[in-house]
């Protein structure tokens, strides 16, 4: 389970000075992280339409010829934003903790990804991905920059490591891994704007699921 599941916005912190010439690698990073960390703060104050690349080089203080030379467009530069904090939600430690039974490890999954999707920055950063990528034909897209694909493609793979120990010798994986992220998805849709749930309420749910799966095994 996460540590902390509260919005963590990112800061700015000191505006980056530019130089003569040529940055160095030093230079180029913090160049990125200021930009990163003023598209973040602006992105959740001013929403995806709100948010204009001449206000986020601003806040980065970096020129605007800099940052449309690392990120030519506002979705491009989302989409990097979004990377960097997927990255934070599913930091790669926690799998340090978790069980080598299928059954452990789905209830573990399961319960972080909905304490997680019930989060107050998620559900924020789920607004933008919507607003950015609004076309029905955009969904994998959505999918994608959210980490929902990588989450998928991550229960396949536990599937099909440490089901067998278990004795359960799954056909098709990645359909198992999605039918689990959509009643999971599902659910956590159903919560809306209210608070997030407890960790009584991930529990609970979560294993639910996770049993219903197991108990259908012999379908896999």
């Amino acid at each position: 389970m996460p540590a902390t599941r509260k919005a963590r916005p990112a800061s700015a912190g000191a505006a980056f000075t530019p130089r003569r010439g040529r940055p160095t690698a030093d230079q180029a990073a913090a160049i990125a992280n200021a930009i990163l960390a003023a598209a973040t703060e602006i992105f959740l104050s001013a929403d995806y339409e709100g948010a204009s690349m001449e206000a986020i080089a601003a806040r980065a203080g970096v020129p605007k010829s800099t940052l449309y030379k690392r990120f030519p467009d506002k979705r491009t530069l989302l989409r990097a934003v979004l990377k960097e904090r997927v990255a934070t939600w599913a930091p790669p430690e926690r799998d340090a903790h978790l069980s080598d039974d299928i059954e452990q490890r789905l209830k573990q999954h399961a319960v972080w990804m909905l304490t997680q999707a019930t989060s107050s920055e998620v559900r924020a950063f789920l607004g933008l991905v919507a607003s950015a990528w609004k076309d029905p034909a955009e969904a994998p897209s959505r999918r994608d920059v959210i980490g929902y694909t990588d989450m998928a493609n991550r229960l396949a793979e536990e599937i099909r490591a440490f089901g067998p120990k278990r004795g359960i010798h799954a056909k098709d994986p990645e359909r198992v891994a999605l039918a689990l992220m959509a009643m999971l998805a599902g659910w956590a849709g159903m919560s809306g704007a209210g608070p997030e749930l407890s960790d009584a309420e991930a529990m609970t749910f979560a294993h639910t699921a996770v049993d219903l799966l197991l108990n259908g095994s012999a379908a896999w």
